[in-house]
């Protein structure tokens, strides 16, 4: 699903009172889809959040190919108030990076870090919210842009679509895990 890839569109999909999350994923050029991110929390936060802001409680958001039940990627989220903390682990388990959302921002934007807790990059979005940049080291490695769903969509859903960028094919895992931390932790709204 991964090799050689540097493009990707997430396109959040639409339910009326939905409990959990999932976005289809597909070729940035012909729109034929690749895969599925869903998004998976234990059975008492799924539940909870009829009664809690889901953005306070714990996921799992997991992203399958179509020809692969086990999950390929995964972003766990961590329950918090201030700051929230993601986890981007890859289909054996490996830690890509931990993410951590920043406390002040006009567009939103996180500190990532390594296996080790040191800060390696950030992902830091425009004034608006749309744009999000990411870099690793100071060296500028992809981008995650909101794209307008029209009128009607945005205005009385909160599903949202998005163009993933990596410049280079090794990035690309932790540019998805990167736009769907996006989603969960700034786009997101109640049920």
């Amino acid at each position: 699903m991964f090799e050689n890839r540097t493009r990707l569109f997430v396109k959040e999909q639409v339910a009326l009172l939905k409990l959990r999350d999932t976005y289809d994923l597909l070729e940035a050029e012909g729109q034929s889809s690749v895969g599925l991110a869903k998004d998976e929390p234990a059975t008492w936060a799924k539940w909870t959040r009829l009664l809690v802001n889901k953005k306070l409680l714990p996921t799992t958001l997991n992203v399958y190919a179509n020809s692969d039940p086990r999950p390929q990627l995964s972003i766990h989220k961590r329950p918090g108030f201030f700051r929230t903390r993601l986890e981007i682990r890859d289909s054996q388990g490996q830690l890509l990076a931990q993410v951590i959302s920043k406390v002040f921002t006009l567009g939103g934007a996180f500190v990532i870090q390594d296996a080790t807790g040191q800060s390696v990059g950030e992902l830091k979005g425009d004034w608006k919210g749309w744009d999000y940049t990411a870099s690793l080291r100071g060296e500028a490695i992809g981008r995650v842009t909101k794209k307008w769903a029209g009128l009607a969509k945005e205005m009385f859903t909160n599903a949202d679509q998005y163009l993933v960028e990596a410049q280079q094919p090794q990035h690309f895992k932790l540019m998805l895990g990167l736009a769907l931390s996006v989603d969960l932790v700034y786009k997101e709204q109640q049920g």
